[in-house]
């Protein structure tokens, strides 16, 4: 943690002693180290919100329990009923610190080797399984450049520059995730003198250390603690050479039928079937999309196959960019074996190989300029993310913002482009997570992840609305599972303790409502969001029907993301529990990990960008991530980006002189 953001004795002390409370176990001050990196990557006014809200909670703790002593003080299930009483507590406030706490308790305690023996976690594969690392098509990293002297072909890490750069190019593509790195290699190969620019780093496999306490803050935006306004909704998004592709779990799907016709009927979308299937066909050629094959089923996906079958319930599965996968289960680690094609291993080096140059560790602060002379200023980072004090701008005529749902608007808000439509229309496809402990093993965190999904309910496929998917949960590794296991103290422990025999799949949710997102103060985006009452409705529902597919599968226990919500053994005790369960902020458990829909295409001035993908208003700056979704998608994007970012590419293609 950097120094500004360091803890001193006392707040280590408080911090250990929520730990203890709300993982029901005896921590040390160990677990203050282990979330340094976590709370260095928030912002300062978080970080002041979390030092307050520690001593909020050490010297409030008289006026809950009536007697004189703090929090570190009370005894390890006292401090895990004085939690619960803030998680259950009618004041919003509260039920948000409470939240807060749990997860970056839930990180910092089971991110540790030393929790792993108690709850029959093997760890990481590195150095005791042998496993071939299969050759990387990416393109080398170039030297770092001279001041001035702009950039090579190739991959350039910005994160040594001795001065400021100057770039010259025809086109600047802002983020190197499935819509930038796609838009990057069409246009190169297009003959287009293109510069892409990626706040991240340009990271390789043997960085990926397969530990979640390293590799969050090495992926994800905020160490993957990125929230709603409110941290009611938890938002992985990824960071580097890659983007969000680095860290998914690889699965391909087709955007559906139903969603395209309603945005055709309503927003003018202008591609017709023909070249819509031409591109997506592409970018499954592109990926290498196959089916899994029935070997790699895990037994977390399998439950879900059989509860399905139990049920006549419809189900898929899927298709996956990955080459002889090992099974490991890292994917939301960074594949350590070079095993997943994604866009840093196909678009990336595309690009590059037709002449396309990157510059890595460079974080885009605001687009100036004029129509047909363009200038994207950017600061450049060290390997940590910090700004070094130096700057580059890349001067281009023509400029595509890829940079995800949440930072491309707030990058074009900054920068006082396109119209009051920029950030309005947010979709997120919440997701609720329901656990379920089985009588035989399980092993979530082995196999490939999300190999069948159930579309029973999935009535956006036909009509475009409505409707979700029952997905099995990628996030099994033990700090994030623990983030995502209810109850706090004892109960927390005696479903971590089931970890071996535990599974956990999620809502995804296609919702109708819409949030918006802006620029704060010190440039972050901030997003704001909840859950419409018929979306709740609807999440609900799903999380009813998660849960009977679990019992049907012969799961023991099943367990809701509602708070205070008792665990389930029978379909009557589920239907007590979905019948008193409340959805307020922080009274569900929520987290998002396809943002879309901030910068909406249409043929109407309600939309921040044309059909085209052109920010109205603004000629010569395209949006091509899922920021441009009218609606929500449905489906994990990736394909549906990179078919559409290759579309907006050829259009930008068509103008530049």
């Amino acid at each position: 943690m950097s120094n500004h953001a360091r803890w001193g004795p006392a707040e280590r002390r408080i911090f250990a002693a929520v730990v203890s409370g709300a993982m029901g176990v005896e921590a040390g001050e160990a677990v203050a180290d282990a979330i340094a990196p976590f709370v260095a990557a928030l912002s300062e006014a978080d970080r002041r919100r979390l030092r307050f809200l520690l001593r909020a909670i050490e010297y409030g703790a008289p006026f809950v329990t009536g007697r004189l002593r703090r929090f570190t003080r009370l005894s390890a299930p006292e401090q895990a009923s004085y939690l619960r009483r803030w998680a259950e507590s009618g004041l919003q406030p509260l039920r948000q610190g409470a939240a807060a706490l749990k997860a970056l308790a839930a990180i910092a305690h089971y991110g540790l080797e030393s929790s792993w023996p108690a709850i029959g976690y093997d760890g990481p594969w590195l150095g005791r399984m042998s496993v071939p690392v299969l050759p990387a098509p990416s393109p080398p990293i170039s030297p770092t450049p001279a001041p001035g002297t702009g950039i090579g072909p190739g991959i350039t890490a910005a994160r040594n520059a001795a001065g400021d750069l100057r770039i010259r190019a025809q086109a600047c593509v802002i983020g190197l995730g499935a819509g930038g790195a796609a838009a990057f290699a069409r246009l190169a190969e297009r003959g287009v003198d293109v510069v892409a620019i990626e706040a991240g780093g340009a990271v390789a496999a043997d960085e990926f250390s397969q530990r979640e306490l390293e590799m969050l803050p090495l992926l994800y935006r905020e160490a993957g603690l990125r929230a709603t306004a409110d941290k009611a909704i938890g938002i992985l998004q990824g960071k580097g050479v890659g983007g969000s592709t680095l860290h998914n779990t690889g699965l391909v799907y087709a955007p559906p039928k139903g969603v395209i016709d309603r945005w055709r009927r309503d927003h003018g979308f202008h591609l017709d079937d023909a070249e819509l299937d031409r591109r997506v066909a592409e970018v499954f050629e592109t990926l290498r999309a196959t089916p899994v094959p029935p070997e790699a089923i895990n037994g977390a996906n399998e439950a879900i196959r059989r509860g399905a079958e139990a049920l006549g319930w419809r189900y898929r599965v899927t298709l996956h960019n990955r080459a002889t996968c090992s099974g490991c289960g890292y994917c939301m680690l960074g594949c350590a074996y070079n095993r997943k094609y994604n866009t840093a291993f196909t678009y990336v080096p595309r690009g590059v190989a037709a002449g396309g140059r990157v510059l890595a560790d460079a974080a885009a602060v605001r687009i100036e300029g004029r129509a047909g002379a363009r200038r994207v200023v950017c600061d450049l980072l060290d390997g940590a993310g910090r700004r070094t004090g130096r700057r580059a701008i890349v001067e281009a005529e023509r400029v595509l913002v890829a940079a995800g749902a949440l930072d491309s608007p707030a990058l074009l808000r900054r920068s006082a482009l396109g119209t009051d439509r920029v950030g309005r229309g947010l979709r997120l496809h919440p997701a609720a997570t329901v656990t379920a402990v089985f009588p035989e093993r399980i092993e979530a965190w082995r196999g490939v992840p999300q190999a069948v999904l159930v579309e029973e309910f999935a009535t956006f496929f036909e009509t475009g609305r409505g409707g979700f998917l029952l997905i099995p949960n990628a996030a099994t590794a033990p700090a994030m599972m623990a983030v995502l296991v209810p109850g706090l103290g004892r109960r927390h422990r005696a479903v971590m303790r089931a970890y071996p025999r535990l599974a956990a799949a999620a809502v995804l949710l296609h919702d109708e409502g819409e949030g918006r997102v802006t620029a704060g103060r010190d440039g972050r985006p901030v997003a704001r969001y909840r859950p419409v009452a018929a979306d709740l409705a609807e999440l609900r529902r799903g999380v009813e029907a998660l849960a009977r597919l679990y019992l049907a599968a012969g799961a023991q226990t099943v367990h809701l993301p509602y708070v205070g919500t008792p665990p389930v053994r029978t379909e009557a005790e589920l239907a007590a529990a979905i019948e008193a369960a409340r959805s307020a902020p922080h009274r569900v458990a929520l987290n998002s990990v396809h943002p879309q829909g901030s910068c909406p295409m249409g043929d109407d001035a309600r939309s921040a960008t044309t059909p085209e993908c052109e920010l109205r208003g603004t000629p010569g700056v395209y949006v091509c991530d899922a920021s441009i979704f009218p609606t929500s998608i449905g489906v994990p994007p990736q394909a549906t980006i990179m078919a559409l970012a290759t579309a907006i590419a050829d259009r930008a293609a068509d103008g530049i002189r």
